[in-house]
């Protein structure tokens, strides 16, 4: 409802710009104002679903993502202000207003493009990065049928075990986020040695229950004589 609302705002100002009747196609006249609240709903939508991927997977261009989600909702909400001003009669069309509304659809679309475009680096560290702390030094190096890729060299466990006793000492919580920056890399390896490094605490674990019933069972085993 609340879109279906906005919707009239934003096709007026369209009008006002220029925008109308043009033959596309040769289909025959179509109102291509009727594009413009498609063009910021669209940028809305994908903003806001660009920015959670970018915050949950640690890419860069969160920061641009979350930006163009505020545009999107600043042009909706000046669309609305500005069209039932010009309606009210209390402003009226300028230079400036029709230069400010027509450079909205090719500023959307080279925000978008530029949103798109992942950084190759960025790519390389969170898809081909495969630490040798987790995966066991070269053990994904010789599963058969597979190439690895060329990227960042993993760290060893007493690296990852010195960082994680340096948040701890620093009172920080241990968490993938910390983690990560403490070690200067991204999130999503971090988690990967947080997990790998829980596995080993509970095979450890395991492995000294298993000593100890053994030995408390060589104990015993004089009694029962």
């Amino acid at each position: 409802m609340a879109l279906l609302m906005s919707i009239p705002g934003e096709i007026h100002l369209a009008e006002v710009a220029g925008w109308g009747h043009v033959s596309l196609f040769g289909l025959g006249p179509v109102n291509v104002a009727w594009g413009m609240p498609v063009c910021v709903s669209v940028y809305a939508a994908c903003s806001a679903v660009i920015a959670d991927v970018s915050t949950r997977h640690g890419l860069p261009n969160r920061r641009s993502a979350t930006f163009g989600a505020y545009a999107a909702l600043a042009l909706a909400l000046s669309a609305q202000d500005v069209s039932h001003w010009i309606k009210a009669d209390y402003i009226g069309t300028s230079w400036l207003l029709v230069g400010a509304v027509s450079s909205i659809p090719p500023l959307v679309a080279f925000h978008m493009l530029h949103m798109a475009a992942a950084p190759e680096s960025t790519a390389t560290e969170v898809e081909v990065e495969e630490p040798e702390a987790v995966l066991g030094g070269n053990e994904a190096a010789e599963k058969p049928g597979r190439k690895r890729k060329p990227g960042r060299p993993g760290l060893t466990d007493e690296e990852v075990t010195r960082a994680i006793v340096g948040l701890e000492a620093a009172g920080v919580d241990l968490t993938a986020k910390n983690l990560a920056e403490a070690l200067g890399r991204a999130p999503r390896t971090a988690r990967r040695y947080l997990a790998h490094m829980k596995r080993g605490e509970i095979k450890a674990r395991k492995v000294a229950e298993l000593e100890a019933e053994q030995q408390a069972a060589k104990d015993m085993l004089p009694l029962s004589i």
